[in-house]
């Protein structure tokens, strides 16, 4: 197949792994063609080429997405932005660190701070995120740490380890990783959970 490179965006995917349905959180957007759905088996380098924004699950087939650098490369050097939800493994981007999980965390260490301002978390008290159903650790139980120049957005207990973060990459375009469950899973509350679902989906399009 032959990529090219300079075709026109013209949608926004989200990626979902091969045993995974769009989150009904997200069904509205993908109804009104705000987003395409895709698995990340189907996922080719001409979807990524054509795509304005890409938002993955944290169920991702990493080795998969390495696979399709090139394309992750072009999407990044056009301007794209990118929101990972999950544990990173693979460096599809330069820069990029793998996941480090927390040793053996006690409940202060799951608390969460909200440490600069950003458009996903619009609207949302970053705190009351730390425990669903009075348990804590679906935000986030580590960190990718975050290469030189980011911004880190939401930082996980006494240490505040930036689990969430942004990064203008060197090649253009923007990465936001959170390193924890679908951040529209996290809350106790749908409305909750839709409203950073919409933030996201704003965020990835504008």
């Amino acid at each position: 197949m032959t990529d090219q490179p300079n075709s026109p965006a013209s949608t926004t995917i989200l990626v979902l792994s091969t045993e995974r349905a769009i989150p009904p959180v997200l069904d509205p957007y993908e109804r009104d063609g705000t987003l395409v759905a895709l698995m990340d088996h189907d996922l080719s380098e001409r979807d990524i080429d054509r795509s304005t924004g890409l938002i993955t699950t944290i169920h991702l087939d990493q080795i998969r997405f390495h696979e399709l650098r090139p394309a992750i490369d072009r999407f990044f050097r056009r301007g794209g932005r990118l929101f990972f939800n999950g544990h990173p493994v693979r460096r599809f981007v330069d820069g990029l660190t793998p996941f480090v999980p927390l040793d053996s965390p006690r409940r202060r260490d799951l608390d969460l701070s909200a440490l600069t301002a950003h458009p996903v978390f619009a609207g949302i008290d970053t705190p009351s995120l730390a425990t669903r159903k009075g348990v804590a650790g679906f935000f986030g139980r580590g960190h990718a740490p975050p290469p030189p120049g980011a911004a880190a957005v939401t930082g996980l207990g006494p240490n505040r380890w930036p689990v969430d973060w942004t990064w203008d990459t060197p090649a253009g375009g923007t990465l936001f990783i959170h390193a924890g469950n679908d951040l529209w899973s996290v809350a106790d509350d749908p409305a909750v959970n839709a409203r950073l679902a919409g933030n996201i989906i704003q965020w990835v399009t504008s």
